[in-house]
């Protein structure tokens, strides 16, 4: 972290004599330290980040609502879905390249403003294409946040602290889906339904993220002093990491280079093999957790199912397991991911395979068992383990990748990891339900078990190719 440090000099002069140009200049100085600070950036990253999912997921929150006033099928509801994924994944990858050539804090103060500003949009429209307009340009601007903060957040923080950072930054989003949820409760409960109040949600919903983006807006893309040092090591053999340079293999391309460098940049990004291994195991956790969320309401809910919950009480019991479940995996999966790097070679990654093997157990209990109890036990457990390798993973490919190539490696990781995994298998995971009479625990055991499996054995042979690239990074001439 940047400390600010007061020139003693400064102590001796009468403040009278300074000229007002000279207060000016010491005043901007000291704001631009202030947005310099680290920890100020990353409280700002992770506010964003919760209203970032607060409008993703505020959508989800008003579905009911949306599905009667526009006389919605299912199948409708289910192409908003995938036009916001797909936007989002295809998006992610130009935004990506944008970031790692003109300006990280631009970027996202771009996308944040694009995303709330549909948000906001959303309460006005009358029409379904509008609808699905709105979902879809939200996609395009929460794309731009996740490449682009990634690699800014990454500039802030040394090697060794990243995982735990990462971790943190990411436990924003479970503030996100709290907050949508009770937003539209609270609206349900003073508005008359006729009133349609969730067009207020959306447009409420909108505001916060135009003032974020008018702060991000005087962050610096690093800060003006390295925070990598040699003193800082990893047992992974990371000696020194300066964000001033670049690897041999010519990452950095020039600012000023056209579609041609851009694709070099692609081609650089996949040729580290930690890319490969962090877009696997995304897609596997993706192909697991999306279903999981979509139909955890519906499966408490469901005559089919052992609990037959009411509404309120659904929205209580799937709402506690996620928040739950999901802080403490994240939190807990940083901690552990740095324990683990300081004493192992491919600690972060290990990390990842200690969370998605602790999941596969707690995950089928809690999907076979007819008692409440122990169905919010096992779930908050699963939920857990299945977000512990958030922030490992997202550190893991931040110390893999030259750091002016971050953004466009985070870019690439998100498309692919989506494509390969949730944009598909909700659909999948719906269709056996629906042939097993809308079972939903089965289809989600027969397509989450060998998933968990797949990627636990891939994590921990992954720890190796990940150790071998972050040592390679590390030694590379700079």
């Amino acid at each position: 972290m940047i400390e600010d440090r007061q020139d003693d000099t400064a102590k001796d002069t009468p403040e009278i004599s300074e000229s007002a140009p000279a207060r000016k200049a010491s005043g901007a100085l000291a704001r631009g330290k202030w947005m310099q600070n680290a920890k100020v950036v990353f409280w700002l990253m992770f506010t964003i980040n919760a209203v970032n999912y607060l409008d993703r997921l505020i959508v989800v929150a008003v579905g009911p609502a949306l599905k009667a006033d526009f006389n919605l099928r299912d199948s409708q509801i289910g192409i908003l879905s995938s036009a916001f994924i797909l936007v989002y994944a295809v998006a992610a990858l130009p935004c990506g390249l944008l970031a790692d050539r003109f300006s990280r804090t631009r970027v996202i103060t771009f996308g944040v403003s694009l995303w709330s500003l549909m948000s906001a949009a959303t309460a006005f429209v009358r029409s379904f294409p509008l609808l699905f307009f709105t979902r879809a340009m939200v996609g395009v601007g929460e794309a731009s946040y996740y490449p682009a903060g990634s690699a800014l957040l990454g500039a802030y923080y040394p090697l060794k602290k990243r995982a735990r950072i990462m971790s943190g930054w990411q436990s924003g989003q479970l503030v996100g889906m709290v907050l949508a949820f009770a937003i539209v409760a609270l609206l349900d409960s003073i508005i008359d339904p006729a009133r349609e109040p969730w067009r207020l949600a959306f447009f409420i919903t909108g505001i916060p993220g135009l003032i974020l983006a008018l702060f991000i807006w005087f962050v610096k893309d690093k800060p003006d002093v390295s925070v990598e040092s040699s003193q800082e090591l990893e047992s992974d053999g990371a000696e020194h990491v300066d964000d001033a340079h670049v690897d041999a293999h010519g990452a950095a391309l020039s600012l000023s280079g056209g579609f041609g460098a851009m694709m070099q940049s692609v081609g650089t990004v996949l040729r580290i093999r930690t890319i490969w291994v962090v877009v696997a195991l995304q897609a596997l956790m993706f192909i697991v957790v999306t279903p999981a969320i979509t139909f955890l309401p519906i499966y408490v809910h469901s005559e089919n199912g052992p609990f037959h919950l009411k509404s309120n009480t659904t929205a209580l019991v799937a709402g506690a397991i996620i928040v739950i479940g999901g802080v403490s995996g994240i939190l807990l999966g940083g901690v552990l991911a740095d324990k683990m790097s300081a004493r192992f070679r491919g600690g972060r990654v290990l990390a990842v395979s200690i969370g998605f093997g602790l999941a596969i157990p707690f995950y089928a209990l809690a999907l076979l068992t007819s008692s409440l109890p122990l169905f919010i036990l096992f779930g908050i457990i699963a939920v857990m383990a299945l977000n512990l390798p958030v922030g490992p993973l997202v550190a893991a490919l931040t110390d893999a990748t030259p750091p002016l190539l971050r953004a466009t490696a985070f870019a690439v990781a998100l498309s692919l990891a989506h494509l390969l995994g949730d944009v598909w298998a909700p659909y999948l995971v719906g269709g056996i339900s629906t042939g097993l009479h809308e079972h939903a625990n089965l289809a989600l055991l027969i397509v989450g078990l060998p998933c968990l499996a797949i990627a636990a054995i891939a994590a921990f042979f992954g720890a190796r190719i990940y150790s071998s690239d972050v040592a390679k990074q590390a030694h590379q001439k700079v």
